[in-house]
């Protein structure tokens, strides 16, 4: 991913009070180590408000694949798919899929939280859309990354954002 396409890398502060409350939290676990666990996340410490627009993907290295265990429910609600258990290759933009991908391995490589405004697209056609997102890493062992949580909150899109995804890929099914 080009540099100039991230905000900030392990960021400290986010204009964005929701972005702030979940990076906060994240840094609060993870204290002096690495990365905190995965078992160690508390959905409930959050606001709920924020945790449809959450993805958690598993990260497996042989060959480096990140597959959704979790995708929130504005995520559904937008993209008219649920992603859990579909890995990054079943995304259906290939700039998105490009994007996210190389989010992610930035994550795993580093292991540092990564701030960034990237580009979304729906489809190969559809029109682009910049999109900040929190990418926070967590460890079982302290050294490899095994799991990602991401937020990125597209609530002031949806609408715009969903109308490009319904042109592009059809009517949902009822």
């Amino acid at each position: 991913m080009p540099p100039e396409d991230y905000l900030r890398r392990s960021p400290v502060r986010f204009d964005d009070p929701k972005y702030q409350v979940c990076y906060e939290y994240w840094l609060s676990l993870k204290g002096a180590r690495m990365a905190p666990s995965w078992r160690d996340w508390d959905w409930f410490r959050l606001p709920a408000e924020v945790i449809p627009y959450f993805l958690v993907v598993d990260v497996d290295y042989s060959p480096l694949t990140f597959t959704y265990r979790f995708w929130g429910t504005a995520n559904v609600s937008m993209h008219n798919i649920d992603f859990t258990g579909k890995t990054t290759d079943a995304i259906r933009s290939p700039i998105t899929a490009r994007n996210t991908f190389d989010q992610y391995r930035k994550v795993a490589e580093t292991g540092e939280a990564i701030g960034s405004a990237y580009t979304i697209q729906a489809g190969a056609e559809g029109p682009p859309y910049v999109q900040t997102s929190l990418r926070m890493p967590f460890s079982d062992d302290g050294k490899t990354v095994h799991q990602i949580a991401t937020y990125a909150d597209w609530s002031s899109d949806i609408k715009e954002i969903r109308k490009a995804h319904l042109e592009e890929f059809g009517r949902p099914a009822d």
